[in-house]
């Protein structure tokens, strides 16, 4: 990961004085779209240099994105990667409740704590001592947990902890949560080996402290995996965020989802048991699983709480007789099953007077988006899903409904056509 240069350095300094913090409270209710950049900056710039001015209109357009991973946002600092990369708020609790109930007394480390994500919540826990390689960064990591008021109980370091680690210096800890950087020359990395540290650097703390979660993409290949530790995949508004490698007492289990819906979390393991296959048809009802379901591969588990079964062995949709509340899974009341065919659909469409659909896709070879401009929809009507899918070769079309999570009756009316082709 490239380090900050001098530049960034003096302007996060800027940013964090009296000065910056008062200039950029101005900008918290002001219009930031891209339509008043200048005239944003140029108010600035009467006040300060054009770069000073540059760094707080970006450091205000950060906070505004950031407001969806932290409620604190507006009175945080970032930087635009590091946000990028952050934990959000929410699963960063998630994070800290499993090194908190399960690893040892004593105090924690964070190893390449960023802006600070993981580091607030793990500091309502327990004491903690935070490694950042990049100067700007630890210093809005700091900045940020003083705003919290737990100053107190952490300490950041400027280091590179792996450097540390071969060299005998990292200090001894209950636990350890390790932030490995996922980019190299500004693109992402699809590798354990190529993230910074790789893999066997973080093999190697592990040695030296048991009881360790190192952060990864929740594409990694199973491959990579390594045998003595377990995965969890976190799903966060429906999106599989990342997997957490958990080694030594964290390892509560071999593979397993935590899914964020509703409040609250819920937690699926993969026992190991394939998922029963079965029938498809009309009348039945689809359950979509969770993106982190379906990583863990949890079908099985899944499928017993639904009490319904896959209808190919290599398609991850459940079909299940009745619907059930389900929060690891979107569902689908199946009215009609087809062989795909654009002209048997347009027929569909018109008998059941269909004016919107949802598209969704799984095992299908198009994206079903290329084939919205020729669906016939009607003026007014209902809105439909229509779920392209496989069942060994056969290419499949599903029309169906969408399930409100309360189970009620998903038909709608719309008063126009928002994807009629010609």
């Amino acid at each position: 990961m490239p380090r900050s240069t001098t530049q960034e350095i003096s302007l996060a300094e800027f940013l964090l004085s009296p000065a910056g913090r008062a200039a950029l409270a101005t900008l918290h209710d002001a219009d930031l779209s891209d339509a008043q950049t200048l005239p944003v900056l140029s108010q600035l710039r009467a006040r300060f240099s054009p770069a000073e001015a540059g760094a707080l209109l970006s450091q205000a357009r950060l906070r505004r994105r950031a407001a969806a991973k932290f409620p604190a946002a507006a009175s945080m600092f970032f930087t635009a990667e590091a946000l990028e990369m952050a934990t959000s708020a929410t699963v960063a609790t998630h994070h800290a409740a499993t090194l908190d109930v399960h690893a040892a007394a004593g105090p924690l480390l964070d190893l390449g704590c960023g802006i600070g994500g993981d580091l607030i919540a793990l500091a309502r826990r327990r004491p903690v001592i935070a490694y950042e390689i990049d100067p700007v960064r630890a210093r809005f990591a700091q900045a940020n947990v003083d705003a919290t008021g737990l100053a107190g109980r952490v300490q950041i370091r400027i280091a590179d902890w792996a450097a540390e680690l071969r060299q005998g210096l990292l200090p001894p800890a209950a636990a350890a949560f390790a932030d490995p950087s996922r980019r190299v020359d500004d693109r992402r990395v699809f590798s354990l080996h190529r993230m910074q540290p790789p893999l066997p650097e973080l093999l190697a703390l592990q040695r030296q402290i048991p009881a360790l979660g190192v952060k990864v993409m929740p594409g990694v290949a199973d491959a990579e995996l390594p045998p003595h530790c377990g995965v969890e995949f976190i799903s966060h508004q429906s999106t599989c965020k990342e997997a957490i490698l958990w080694f030594g007492p964290l390892a509560r289990y071999a593979r397993w989802a935590s899914v964020y819906r509703e409040g609250s979390w819920h937690t699926l393991v993969n026992d190991g048991t394939p998922p029963p296959v079965g029938e498809l048809a009309p009348g039945q009802v689809l359950f979509e699983p969770d993106p982190a379901v379906i990583r863990a591969g949890a079908l099985a588990p899944l499928c017993a709480r639904v009490q319904g079964h896959l209808f190919d062995p290599e398609i991850a949709y459940i079909v299940a007789p009745r619907w059930r509340p389900e929060p690891l899974a979107q569902a689908f009341a199946i009215q009609e099953v087809h062989r795909f065919g654009l002209k048997r659909l347009n027929e569909r469409l018109a008998v059941l007077s269909i004016a919107q659909v949802e598209l969704l896709k799984r095992g299908f070879p198009q994206e079903p988006e290329s084939l919205r401009p020729r669906l016939r929809l009607a003026a007014v009507g209902r809105t439909a899903a229509i779920i392209f899918t496989r069942r060994g070769r056969e290419r499949l079309m599903l029309i169906a409904e969408r399930v409100p999570a309360a189970g009620a009756s998903p038909t709608q009316r719309v008063e126009q056509n928002t994807g009629a082709g010609p």
